[in-house]
């Protein structure tokens, strides 16, 4: 039963994946391909800046883990 549950789950991804694959084709299809390439990097960017700031997120959060770690024992 549990097999079976993650192929469905698999087969909806591809298709999700196919999907969002034809959409964005078509849609950078409208452009020049200088255009469509100078699309897709800025959308790298911008996940790339989003990633830069959960990584310092994650960092502070480790400086916290470790502050509240080196504390003493309450008595």
């Amino acid at each position: 039963m549990v097999e079976q549950a993650r192929e469905q789950e698999s087969r909806f991804t591809d298709q999700i994946w196919d999907w969002r694959n034809t959409v964005t084709d078509k849609f950078l299809g409208l452009f020049p391909r200088r255009t469509a390439e100078h699309l897709v990097n800025a959308q790298k960017e911008g996940l790339l800046a989003v990633r830069s700031m959960l990584d310092r997120g994650i960092d502070a959060l480790e400086g916290d883990l470790k502050r509240v770690q080196d504390r003493p024992p309450r008595p």
